[in-house]
Formats: structure tokens, C-alpha cells, sequence
């Protein structure tokens, strides 16, 4: 039941909670100026965040370019390891050419840096393209001579005159060769290539 005492603190607002008085008294342009204190606070928090994760993109970026190009830069050394121990051999090979006149012993020694520097194309998956015999194939040979011939179905390949190779499977290199040509026949329409990648 409520007493007099308390009705009469409820009619002049004296319920017993203390309100502090800068809330009694802020105006609403207070609030308000108070309100855009706080917004620019958090803005400039927001902006000196983004600024630390713009400077640690930019730190990535120019860490992951520096190892790119290191990559670059000693992606062959296995390759030129490789190649050195060829090149030596043939250094061998001509200073022992110099002291002797055996041609045999001479052969025996080109053919073993030849040997040496195949094993070193072979291992790094270099592999020359066929061709005597072979269909003529526009993605992968490349015709500088017709001979008119029925001795051999058109289109076959009859000489080589520039080998080509293919690299892991793409095609670095034409082969450049001389094709048979049946009398009256007529020119191809040559069709797309089957090859995954282009030629460089």
C-alpha cells in the first residue's frame, strides 16, 4: 500500500534512483556533439587499421615478387649442374684431341660427351619429334619442300633437314622436313591441333 509520502515522490519525480545530473542537463545538441565524438573516434580506428593491413598486404606482395624472383633466377641451376659436367668433358675431349692422333680414341670420346649430354636432355624430358616415315603433321612438323613421287603415300615424310623437339610434352621446336606429294593431288584443309599447348 502506498503511503502519502511516497505518492508525493512519485508526483514530483523523487522515486529514490539518483539520475547524475549532466544527464538531467545535457541538451540534445550535447548528446548529439557527444555522439560525434565517439563517431570520429571509431573512424580513426577503423582508418589506422586499415592503414597496418594495407602495409601488410604490401609487405606480402613485395615478399611473395622477392621469392618469385629468386625462383626465377635458380630454376635451371640442377639443369646448368648438369650441363657442367658435360661441358667439362668436352673440354677433356678437346685438350686430350690435341695430343693424339688416334682418330678412334678421338670418336670414342665425342661419343661418350654425346651420350652425357642426351642422358641430360633425356632426364629433363626433352624428346626429339618423329618424322622419316611419319604422317606429315602441321602441329607438329613443318613442310620447305614437296616432291611429286607415287613411291610413297601423300603426306609421308621423306628427309629431315632440322630436327624438332617437344619439352614435358610442348613443342619448343618444328621439325622441318620434305614431304611426298601424290601427282594431281590436292591440298589438305589442315584441321586444329590436338597439342594441349601452343608452340612459344
Amino acid at each position: 500500500m502506498k503511503t502519502r509520502e511516497n505518492k508525493n515522490k512519485e508526483e514530483t519525480g523523487e522515486t529514490g534512483i539518483e539520475i547524475p545530473e549532466e544527464e538531467m542537463t545535457e541538451t540534445p545538441e550535447q548528446k548529439l556533439q557527444k555522439e560525434l565524438v565517439a563517431a570520429r573516434k571509431q573512424i580513426e580506428e577503423e582508418k589506422d587499421r586499415c592503414l597496418r593491413l594495407n602495409a601488410e598486404f604490401d609487405n606480402i606482395n613485395k615478399r611473395t615478387l622477392r621469392e618469385k624472383q629468386e625462383f626465377i633466377k635458380y630454376a635451371n641451376e640442377k639443369l646448368i649442374l648438369d650441363l657442367i659436367n658435360v661441358f667439362e668433358s668436352l673440354e677433356r675431349g678437346i685438350e686430350n684431341a690435341r695430343k693424339t692422333e688416334n682418330k678412334d680414341k678421338l670418336m670414342e670420346g665425342m661419343e661418350l660427351v654425346y651420350r652425357q649430354f642426351k642422358e641430360v636432355l633425356d632426364k629433363n624430358g626433352l624428346v626429339p619429334i618423329k618424322t622419316l616415315g611419319e604422317k606429315f603433321d602441321h602441329c607438329r612438323h613443318e613442310a620447305l619442300m614437296q616432291t611429286v613421287t607415287d613411291d610413297y603415300e601423300d603426306g609421308t615424310i621423306l628427309e629431315e633437314f632440322s630436327k624438332g623437339y617437344m619439352l614435358n610434352g610442348k613443342i619448343i621446336r618444328y621439325s622441318k622436313v620434305r614431304v611426298s606429294k601424290e601427282e594431281g593431288s590436292e591440298e589438305k584443309e589442315e584441321t586444329g591441333c590436338n597439342i594441349e599447348n601452343e608452340v612459344k
